[in-house]
């Protein structure tokens, strides 16, 4: 293994680790009630994707995503356990393939958008596909804390495909949104680019 490749892993472990502190410190300060908190927890594999590519930023997600298996995992079968962990956290890295994000901050900001609703997207799937049975009551939850009648004006079946957007959006919007902002901070300071010899585009 080159040199190179060795300090990308290495690279990417480290900030692996420090989006598992950030998200339990957020999630310490406030879980939402059927899981999922707001936070920049995202944001280092956001770096790792833009720093070291696509390879090295879907493997930092799936490590993030085996990491929380083990802190607060939720498992049904394999399939669930599959697009939860690997595919959902997976996709946060595919904004990678988007050129010349260290050097352009527009670019950076749509790779964290791209991330950011791949996993939106993804989660919300496996929420209708595996977690359909808890989803009238987290709309009622939704429903008491906007003042909004979602349980009451859909169908059934639209409420469980609708409700799962609508349930992770709450936290994943703004959690994405915080990315871009601490984001763009940290890339117009350079940081994105600090000490970097493999990858600079």
């Amino acid at each position: 293994m080159k040199k190179q490749e060795i300090r990308a892993l290495v690279e990417t472990g480290i900030f692996v680790g420090i989006a598992v502190v950030l998200d339990l410190i957020f999630g310490a300060i406030y879980s939402f009630p059927f899981g999922g908190s707001i936070g920049v927890a995202m944001l280092p594999i956001f770096i790792i994707a833009s720093r070291r590519g696509p390879k090295y930023g879907i493997i930092a997600g799936i490590l993030y995503g085996l990491i929380q298996t083990m802190i607060k995992v939720y498992f049904l079968n394999f399939f669930q356990y599959f697009l939860d962990y690997f595919v959902a956290f997976g996709v946060v890295g595919i904004g990678a393939f988007i050129p010349k994000t260290l050097l352009k901050r527009t670019r950076f900001i749509i790779l964290i958008t791209v991330g950011s609703l791949a996993r939106w997207i993804i989660a919300s799937i496996a929420g209708v596909v595996y977690w359909a049975e808890y989803i009238p009551g987290e709309m009622e939850w939704v429903d008491g804390i906007l003042g909004t009648n979602i349980v009451g004006s859909l169908s059934e079946s639209m409420l469980i495909f609708v409700g799962a957007f609508i349930y992770n959006s709450l936290y994943m919007i703004p959690s994405m949104l915080l990315c871009i902002l601490v984001g763009v901070i940290i890339h117009n300071r350079g940081v994105l680019q600090f000490n970097l010899t493999q990858r600079v585009s």
